[in-house]
This record gives C-alpha cells, sequence and structure tokens, in this order.
C-alpha cells in the first residue's frame, strides 16, 4: 500500500479497532476507542450487551456471570464439540480457539461453571475484549 488514505480505507472496511503498519520510513498506528462513545461500537469494555456493530444499540442483556473476553483480534474456532449453553466447564477448561496471522490461539475458562451464553459464532471474526462467553 502506498498512501495513508488507503490504510485508513482498510482499516474502516474491515471495522478494525487498531491497525499497526511498519514499511521503510513509515511507522503507522491507527486505533479506535469504543469506551463512551457508543456509536457503531460492536464491543463495549465499560457494560455488558450483545451491540449492533450499525447504529450501536443494544441487542440483549447479558445474563450475570463471569464474561469469557477475546484477549487478541481473530478468528473464533469451536472446540470439536462445540460448547452450548447449559454446558459445564472447569476453571482451565479450553473453550475456543482464535486464530490471529496464522497462529492458534486457546482460550481457557478462568472460572468454572455452566455456560450461560454462547456470543460467537464458529468461523466468525471477533474483535479484541469481545465477550465470547458468559459462565455462571
Amino acid at each position: 500500500m502506498s498512501s495513508l488514505k488507503e490504510y485508513g480505507e482498510l482499516f474502516e472496511r474491515l471495522g478494525l479497532t487498531e491497525l499497526s503498519v511498519e514499511e521503510k520510513d513509515l511507522k503507522l498506528t491507527l486505533k479506535k476507542d469504543y469506551a463512551g462513545c457508543g456509536a457503531g461500537a460492536a464491543v463495549s469494555e465499560t457494560s455488558s450487551g450483545a451491540w449492533d456493530e450499525d447504529d450501536g444499540k443494544r441487542l440483549e442483556k447479558l445474563p450475570e456471570g463471569t464474561e469469557i473476553k477475546a484477549p487478541i483480534l481473530g478468528v473464533f474456532y469451536a472446540n470439536e464439540t462445540p460448547l452450548k449453553e447449559g454446558d459445564t466447564v472447569e476453571k482451565g477448561d479450553v473453550l475456543c480457539t482464535l486464530e490471529a496471522m496464522k497462529m492458534l490461539n486457546e482460550v481457557r475458562s478462568s472460572s468454572s461453571g455452566r455456560i450461560l451464553k454462547v456470543l460467537a459464532n464458529d468461523g466468525s471474526l471477533v474483535e479484541y475484549h469481545q465477550t465470547l462467553f458468559v459462565i455462571g
């Protein structure tokens, strides 16, 4: 890519929250801070619930429990036997895998309990800090 405008368009088109590029003499970092802005936010760190990416309105209230959030931006892959609401998990169990830059990263449960909500679909792109599961 050759221009800042192209990077900006790519950033918007892919709906990224952060992009860092280093090329020859160019060092560029683009970030969006969704905390407190609401509009267009697919991820909200300050409140619970699923969001509509188009208008920023809450679609549903998440149940009370421990939220397991994506530690990185990547593609969500369910386990061989996908977890569903009502399944029981133990602290340390692998809940899913996130692929980023051709590397697979396991997401483990930080607590024991029952899956109250699954908020990502197999093969979907998830944002950094997006809630993937709620465990109660």
